[in-house]
């Protein structure tokens, strides 16, 4: 079993050590705020053209009375149009009855335990990015199933978890679905390309095709990782260093009982039975789902209408699950669940109050406008433009995920600087959006700022006791390189093919 790397942990206390001393991210857009306030009164009167009409645009002070003027009379408006507010509020009213009535939970649980064995790393992987839909339920189910999994199969638990912890950390942004991130991220990166073209709508499935073939390519991927690097360093295991702790918790996640495959049995019905119906006003030329004019998928009312679409899925599926299963008993229960899942994201809503005024602030100032500008100008300038700009966006935010964790947060901070940046120079918001996630996602895994990081060790301890932050981060590190070199050229091939991220979406504008 390796031992600890005192410089690898060394170096890691210290980037722990200066993310702690980051204030919240609260604060951040408070701070960032300021400092619009006080460039813009330094910048004010400075001309720029603003590229999408040709007309002269001014930057615009906020520290002047008409400045203060508009920033009272906007402060809710901000606030209530900010766009990921509304998209993630209402898509969790589903997801969470999903997990809270525990279709989500025990759908992964189903997929993993029932696994042949010869697929059983691709399937602990896959279920792991999969399960990113779920939340941080994932967490706590798939990489202690994996390690189980792993142990009865007489492989290296350690390694299951691995398995486990890199699909639901570093692959975070990959799956098969529209998710909360496509949701939270399109919001947002809408609101900074708009900062270029005011009537710009980015909708919550421009990186569907992409993350759909990046969930497959991880997933083979970590079965490499896994199987050829993290199983063969870790070796033999080892019994007798397993920890006294009594493992009951993990064992209980390998039992399906029969009310749960009734319910799932359910879900599986009533998730066909929709799927037929939406296929019925989507397929159809004159389908009720297409756009009444061009009779076309996209645009149309089925692209447009993705959430409440996926919300009534959910929705029914978590019904159908609960009756089954028996966790849903009465309506009661359904009111329940539907208002638990959303306590846990009061501190979102707090969040996007801050973040509205600081994307709010720069867009009203013009220095949005004049950065744009000014950078793309630079950029065209210098020849460091197309694949090598990108490739140095996702290595710039992939070091940046180790001092700020909260994705919707360093994507409200980025976005309105990157995304109008690159759409000067012919990138369009899909893609800058598509390359922040991979960035976003692989270091996930070996960041000190992950809240699951101690979850993760007390999982490997209770199979080997000797185990600590250093064994994990360096059983987690061939995946974080793996992980960002193969998603990396995923995105240059894809970009090289010119192939469609998604519905209507590509790499150039």
């Amino acid at each position: 079993m390796p031992r600890k790397n005192e410089q690898e942990k060394g170096l890691l206390n210290s980037l722990e050590r200066i993310g702690n001393k980051l204030p919240h991210p609260i604060y951040i857009f408070m701070i960032m705020a300021l400092i619009v306030v006080i460039v813009s009164a330094m910048a004010a009167g400075t001309k720029v053209v603003h590229p999408g009409t040709g007309n002269e645009e001014v930057v615009k002070s906020l520290a002047t009375r008409e400045g203060l003027i508009w920033i009272l009379d906007n402060v809710v408006k901000n606030f209530t149009k900010f766009p990921p507010l509304g998209m993630v509020l209402v898509m969790m009213i589903g997801l969470g009855l999903a997990e809270e009535a525990g279709l989500l939970r025990t759908m992964l649980r189903k997929v993993i335990v029932g696994a042949p064995k010869t697929l059983v790393t691709f399937i602990v992987v896959f279920s792991g990015i999969m399960g990113n839909i779920a939340g941080s339920a994932t967490f706590v189910v798939i990489p202690p199933l994996g390690g189980l999994i792993f142990k009865t199969l007489k492989r290296h638990p350690i390694a299951g978890i691995a398995a486990g912890f890199s699909g639901v950390a570093a692959g975070l942004s990959a799956n098969l679905l529209i998710t909360p991130t496509d949701i939270l991220l399109s919001g947002i990166t809408e609101k900074a390309s708009q900062i270029i073209n005011p009537e710009y709508l980015v909708h919550p499935a421009v990186n569907w095709f992409f993350m759909i073939a990046s969930t497959v390519v991880l997933s083979l991927v970590g079965v490499f990782v896994t199987e050829k690097i993290v199983e063969p360093r870790l070796g033999k295991y080892e019994p007798e260093y397993a920890s006294d702790a009594d493992n009951g918790d993990e064992e209980g996640l390998m039992v399906i009982t029969e009310e749960e495959r009734k319910g799932l049995k359910y879900a599986g019905i009533v998730t066909i039975l929709y799927f037929i119906l939406i296929a019925l006003m989507v397929v159809p030329k004159n389908g009720l789902l297409r756009d009444p004019v061009l009779g076309t998928v996209v645009p149309s009312p089925f692209i447009s209408s993705m959430i409440p679409i996926l919300l009534v899925w959910f929705v029914l599926a978590a019904l159908a699950y609960g009756i089954g299963a028996k966790t849903i008993k009465n309506s009661n229960d359904v009111v329940k669940y539907m208002t638990d899942s959303m306590k846990s994201f009061a501190g979102f809503i707090v969040l996007c109050f801050f973040a509205a005024q600081f994307v709010e602030f720069f867009a009203y100032s013009n220095l949005g406008l004049l950065l744009a500008v000014k950078g793309a100008e630079f950029l065209n300038t210098s020849g460091f433009v197309g694949i090598p700009l990108v490739i140095a966006f996702i290595i710039f935010v992939s070091l940046i995920n180790f001092l700020i964790g909260s994705s919707s947060a360093k994507w409200a901070l980025l976005a309105p600087i990157f995304v109008p940046m690159f759409m000067q120079v012919e990138l369009s918001p899909a893609y800058t959006q598509a390359a922040y996630r991979i960035a976003d996602s692989v270091t996930n895994c070996i960041s000190p700022l992950e809240p699951f990081l101690p979850f993760i060790i007390i999982c490997a301890q209770r199979f080997d006791k000797r185990s600590g932050l250093g064994t994990v981060i360096s059983t987690m590190i061939p995946y974080a390189l793996v992980y960002l070199v193969a998603w990396t050229l995923l995105l240059i091939v894809w970009s090289l093919l010119n192939l469609p991220l998604g519905p209507g979406t590509f790499m150039s504008l």
